[in-house]
């Protein structure tokens, strides 16, 4: 749900009410309208209008609490606990039985629970109440967001606000926001992530994290700190990438998940939940080794060795197009029918038909290695006059894909298509990189060195590259978002998150 929605849906049931006259009835601490007297309307009767906006809900409460008002306003929370993350800003705390609250937000700090309809707007979480956490998924970076809690029980109006909470969102992926896991004993090669919800009202995104790696290595999270091994008895083949396609995102009892790992030797192993795994094409020494995946729309493109690129829609048959290149290719992105792949020599592959065709350009005069590509689209790092969605900040569209590689190497490009050339890439060095192995995207990009440095950039245009951040890895090999921060991985299982 966009930020617009909450005030979109008070809006949409906001109307007036041709009630026959009747004693009032205060709904919340400054809405009131007139009960109705339950004898035949007539066009003589009087139009009552609401003070402020009222949800759909408060309509089912006008009968009810006019035949007779139960239960009583309640104290608010009294630990309310602020919820930051990249786009995220919001509350939580701790539900008692019988409560039921109203959650309050906006970008002033008037904020009260009597002018939220004019200055704010009510966080619903779907329903007649708000259940914590209650959450903004679309936050401005940079941007304080003001909250206030009241609760009631039965039919009764809402108690008193509580005192404001603050929450402002963070990019992911900048100086103070990584935190080193454990050490898991895993040796990995890539990690990926399946959605299963994206972050709502009531909840942060949930998924799982699979990783890949040596050996037929291969491990899941829930939360990208703390891993389980799931190699399949007698499986050894050394994989390298995984990715994940999720069929019914926000369903989480029946998510429709499908991983595929790739590996040494053109190996193939697949999973409907990151726990069970079973070989899809077993490891040929004629083949050459898949070194990365990804999707388009539907469908799985991997890339490797020799130029190798392939496509499937299942992970288990799969067809083998002409690349144009014998360039060992390290990295693939897909965006839709666009894919960019990344190799040795300044290799960058480009397909606009989901990985059928290929167009080959050369960047850097082929000096550097590039071994990983990620794609960027909506910068929301800045800090407007209100609520993306309620007439404040608005996304900015950056359609921007990035290639990193050796030496601090970094290329961008705004337009992607066949036709492009090694001039429409633009050469933005990171200084005081170390060879560069990794790329994600949130609100920014984060390119990670082998030395287990981050670099961050919202536009990732020559010179708007951070100093280098510490992650506090000194092995990272791969790198994932879940669309509100990262999980990094380094070869001997060493792991961050920053969120």
């Amino acid at each position: 749900m966009s930020l617009g929605a909450p005030l979109e849906h008070l809006a949409r049931y906001s109307k007036a009410w041709r009630l026959p006259p009747g004693p009032s009835l205060k709904l919340h601490s400054d809405t009131v309208i007139q009960c109705p007297s339950f004898s035949p309307a007539s066009e003589s009767s009087p139009t009552v209008k609401l003070r402020y906006l009222l949800p759909l809900f408060a309509a089912s409460a006008v009968l009810s609490a006019c035949l007779g008002n139960s239960g009583n306003p309640v104290a608010p929370p009294s630990d309310i606990r602020p919820v930051v993350g990249d786009g995220i800003a919001g509350i939580e705390w701790t539900p008692q039985l019988g409560v039921s609250y109203l959650a309050f937000a906006s970008t002033n700090a008037s904020l009260t629970t009597q002018n939220w309809t004019s200055i704010g707007f009510a966080l619903l979480n779907g329903g007649t109440s708000t259940v914590p956490p209650a959450l903004l998924c679309n936050a401005t970076n940079g941007l304080t967001y003001y909250f206030t809690v009241d609760a009631h029980t039965g039919t009764a109006p809402g108690g008193p606000g509580s005192p404001l909470i603050t929450a402002t969102a963070r990019s992911a992926g900048g100086a103070g926001t990584w935190n080193v896991g454990a050490p898991a004993g895993l040796n990995v090669n890539g990690v990926g992530y399946a959605a299963i919800t994206t972050c709502l009202e009531s909840g942060k995104p949930t998924g799982i994290y699979a990783a890949v790696g040596p050996a037929g290595a291969i491990f899941s999270s829930t939360n990208g700190s703390n891993w389980t091994s799931r190699t399949p008895a007698g499986y050894s083949t050394d994989l390298y990438a995984v990715v994940a396609i999720t069929g019914s995102i926000n369903v989480p009892t029946a998510p429709n998940l499908l991983f595929v790992a790739v590996g040494a030797g053109g190996a193939v192993i697949r999973s409907g939940d990151g726990v069970t795994w079973t070989s899809s094409v077993a490891a040929s020494g004629s083949a050459p080794t898949l070194r990365s995946i990804s999707i388009s729309v539907t469908s799985f493109v991997a890339v490797g060795d020799g130029g190798r690129i392939q496509t499937s829609s299942d992970g288990v048959t799969w067809t083998t197009h002409t690349s144009n290149t014998t360039a060992n290719l390290h990295s693939i992105q897909c965006v839709s029918t666009t894919c960019v792949a990344a190799g040795d020599g300044g290799v960058i592959d480009i397909s606009v038909d989901g990985g059928t065709t290929w167009t080959v350009n050369l960047v850097g005069g082929g000096a550097s290695a590039l071994r990983a590509v990620a794609y960027g689209n909506f910068d929301n790092n800045e800090v407007g006059n209100g609520v993306i969605g309620l007439g404040g900040t608005t996304l900015t569209s950056i359609n921007t894909w990035v290639v990193v590689g050796d030496n601090g190497t970094a290329f961008e490009s705004a337009v992607v298509a066949t036709g492009i050339t090694a001039s429409g890439w633009n050469a933005t060095p990171i200084a005081g990189a170390a060879n560069l192995v990794a790329i994600a995207y949130t609100t920014q990009f984060v390119a990670v060195d082998a030395a287990g440095h981050a670099f961050t950039s919202q536009l990732a245009t020559a010179n708007t590259w951070s100093p280098a951040i510490a992650t506090g890895l000194t092995d990272p090999v791969s790198i994932t978002t879940n669309g509100h921060g990262f999980v990094l991985l380094g070869s001997s299982g060493d792991n961050a998150t920053s969120f």
